[in-house]
């Protein structure tokens, strides 16, 4: 029995290590580069912040050395504003997820391609993952997502928002929650990860983040 525990312990260390190792020579790699696109052109960012016209805008995403990208576009600051030193795939409650951010099961069900032209907007209980896999026939970003050298290019064209916060509250018409670009108020704050999961692993190790604040002017 206590040889049984030494070797359970033993392999408890060695993941532990290589979850270490990894994330330590991964800390400056980059998978994946999100800009975002009005007329055109690319908008700057300055001081995570990307000001934008209230009208249609397109993230183009580039996918170096991933093929999925986890995000959040909410109008609060819950992924936000999680410490940039902490893993942010990390879930220790798989019951209720209090205080987890990037889960898989909380994925959301976007249309294939894009279809309505939108992003869901919502509180901690939401996310998406924009991802590319060349053995299914259908993404989440628009159609037409190219691979060049092994690098992904693809975009998610915005004119509509899906508030799913006002849409969950269920007191609202469907004109209220699912509306152009024009009609927008508030800020969204973006956040973009990837991971890197092997068996073994108690949580996906986060190989990248990125984050801004869309303003509408």
């Amino acid at each position: 029995m206590k040889i049984l525990l030494a070797i359970v312990a033993l392999a408890s260390l060695t993941i532990s290590f290589k979850e270490a190792k990894r994330a330590q020579s991964n800390a400056n790699e980059i998978y994946f580069k999100v800009e975002v696109m009005q007329d055109g052109e690319v908008v700057k960012e300055k001081n995570d912040i990307i000001t934008l016209e209230k009208k249609p805008f397109k993230f183009k995403l580039t996918y170096f050395k991933t093929k999925d990208i986890f995000v959040s576009a909410s109008w609060g600051t819950y992924y936000y504003d999680y410490p940039d030193e902490k893993n942010i795939f990390e879930c220790n409650d798989n019951s209720f997820f209090k205080d987890c951010r990037f889960v898989s099961i909380k994925t959301g069900n976007e249309e294939k391609f894009n279809a309505n032209k939108d992003i869901y907007v919502g509180d901690d209980s939401y996310q998406n993952v924009w991802f590319y896999d060349e053995s299914i026939d259908w993404y989440r970003m628009d159609e037409g997502v190219t691979v060049k050298n092994g690098v992904i290019h693809a975009e998610v064209t915005v004119e509509n928002i899906y508030d799913m916060d006002k849409r969950d509250e269920r007191k609202f018409q469907e004109s209220e929650y699912n509306y152009k670009i024009g009609k927008i108020d508030q800020d969204i704050y973006m956040v973009f990860a990837t991971e890197h999961y092997e068996n073994g692993m108690e949580h996906p190790i986060e190989l990248q983040r990125e984050k801004f604040t869309l303003m509408f002017k």
